[in-house]
């Protein structure tokens, strides 16, 4: 099962990240620009009146260990490279392809294709192998159908005349 930390944890674990609305903001473009998506879980609050206290459920961002590492490496890239680009290095699964030249991203293409292509050629190998062998016992089970009438007939021709009739 996955553990879960809330916005506030993040903060304490990823250095350099001080600010809560600094990661919210992250998070957004994560959200929009990278077509990422987050947990969102509902969290228990309070809120206090004169008569009474009641709790409340808020609809709440939750962060995997994972997320939180990458957040950190974000920190790390951020001078280097800026934010936007170390968000989306670690966060957008397109972005490889999209920093990719064309020549570079047609040699990718190619490569996806003729791994899908080797992959089928390995499921049709597998499927005719199967094929061959429901045919091998379709026709045994043919060959022994076709025995089981003869004999059957065989019988019915050389009846013993156990149930015949007594006059």
């Amino acid at each position: 099962m996955t553990e879960y930390f809330t916005a506030h944890d993040v903060l304490e674990k990823v250095e350099g990240l001080n600010s809560l609305s600094t990661l919210n903001k992250w998070a957004n473009f994560i959200q929009k620009e990278c077509n990422y998506s987050f947990h969102y879980d509902y969290l228990p609050f309070s809120s206090h009146t004169r008569t009474k206290r009641t709790i409340h459920h808020r609809k709440t961002r939750m962060f995997t260990a994972e997320e939180i590492q990458k957040f950190q490496h974000v920190m790390n890239l951020i001078p280097a490279l800026g934010r936007d680009t170390s968000l989306r290095k670690q966060f957008d699964s397109r972005y490889p392809l999209d920093a990719m030249k064309h020549h570079e991203l047609m040699a990718e293409i190619i490569q996806q294709v003729d791994s899908q292509l080797a992959d089928k050629e390995l499921l049709i190998q597998a499927l005719m192998e199967k094929h061959q062998q429901l045919q091998r016992n379709y026709e045994a089970l043919e060959q022994r159908f076709i025995q089981l009438e003869e004999t059957l007939t065989m019988q019915e021709q050389t009846s013993s005349g156990w149930f015949r009739r007594k006059r």
